[in-house]
């Protein structure tokens, strides 16, 4: 008995001491509470998927929030301009009509009618104005992404803002004082080399022939025959000869290279029919790659003319030339100013040396 004293007792499970199972932890996903399921669903809102399309939006640090609202401001004038779609803020309220004289049943059929339609512009309106745009706050200082969705085409929206920009030669009416580089992106892919060749199919197939690259091909002896004559003019009228530079970006992203992303794209790209011209090119490959997220878009070659796409340069750009014309007119001004007494006492001084000097000064001999 003395014995079992210093003995642990057994286990509930029996004399086998079976060791406690350990509690799970997590769920695999396979299912979710109402809360976490809203958080999943917040997380997916807030940073850019496989599949999107929009613009990569710089702005001045610290300024973020202040950015989101300028660039939603600036992008709704757009869309009314270019796509006549006026934002859910500018759409006239409906007024109210008499129902003085209506009896009890029409106005309660004109209330339910009313309701139904409101519910059905709510919806209408959400799904056309409001998805429109959606400006996402990322974990990352002076970045933005603003969703875009049809019938917004990223490239075609954001130069026409960029050139608008660069015309802009009077200081007030610059909309913008937050707002630095717009970036569009076609679409959205995984930011993984099969993801990122993938994605460049899709986006450059329309301007680029895809056929790899030729010089690394053998050539095959004997002549083509007509048929394949045909078809090769075919190819050539398709595709113009477009020079082409790529432009990659990488934030918050290890995996890939710089070098990688442009071997990787290049790849892809006819070499004999599109050249590489890094100076002067036809068409800019613009690639913007965030954590596991890779954007493409083709922008036309005046991307570094236009400042690359950058608001804040376009402005200090127009702003400077304006400063220059202030600064010839303010120097015309000055000449047609009289002289002060303290300027005409120094010309005067000035003057009166001038007769000593010339007395001092030996007279010449000729030889």
């Amino acid at each position: 008995m003395g014995g079992d004293k210093g003995k642990r007792k057994d286990a509930p499970g029996g004399a086998g001491g079976q060791k406690q199972k350990k509690k799970k932890t997590g769920n695999a996903g396979k299912w979710t509470t109402p809360n976490q399921a809203n958080k999943l669903a917040l997380e997916r809102n807030s940073i850019p998927q496989i599949g999107d399309r929009g613009i990569w939006v710089t702005c001045a640090r610290h300024q973020e929030n202040k950015a989101a609202r300028e660039v939603i401001n600036l992008f709704e004038e757009y869309i009314e301009t270019m796509y006549g779609i006026k934002p859910a803020s500018k759409e006239p309220k409906a007024e109210d009509e008499d129902d003085a004289e209506l009896d009890i049943e029409a106005a309660i059929a004109k209330e339910l009618g009313a309701m139904k339609a409101k519910k059905a512009a709510d919806v209408q309106k959400q799904e056309d104005d409001k998805a429109l745009l959606k400006a996402m706050k990322l974990n990352i200082d002076c970045l933005l992404f603003v969703r875009t969705k049809a019938p917004i085409e990223p490239v075609e929206f954001v130069k026409r803002i960029v050139v608008d920009t660069k015309e802009c030669t009077d200081i007030r009416k610059i909309k913008c004082r937050y707002l630095n580089r717009l970036t569009p992106m076609s679409v959205m892919g995984k930011a993984t080399e099969q993801g990122l060749a993938e994605t460049a199919r899709q986006v450059l197939e329309e301007y680029f022939d895809l056929s790899g690259k030729k010089g690394e091909q053998k050539e095959e002896d004997g002549a083509a025959s007509e048929e394949n004559k045909e078809g090769e003019n075919k190819k050539q009228k398709e595709y113009k000869p477009y020079t082409y530079a790529i432009r990659p970006t990488i934030r918050n992203h290890s995996n890939m290279k710089r070098d990688v992303v442009i071997n990787t794209i290049a790849g892809l790209i006819n070499d004999e029919h599109h050249k590489v011209n890094l100076t002067n090119p036809d068409k800019v490959i613009l690639v913007d790659i965030f954590q596991t997220v890779c954007g493409l878009s083709v922008v036309d070659g005046d991307w570094d003319e236009l400042k690359k796409y950058n608001m804040t340069e376009l402005y200090n750009q127009a702003a400077g030339i304006t400063a220059v014309g202030k600064k010839d007119k303010q120097e015309k001004q000055d000449e047609k100013k009289p002289k002060s007494a303290k300027e005409e006492e120094e010309t005067k001084d000035i003057k009166e040396e001038e007769p000593k000097i010339k007395k001092e000064e030996p007279a010449s001999t000729d030889a």
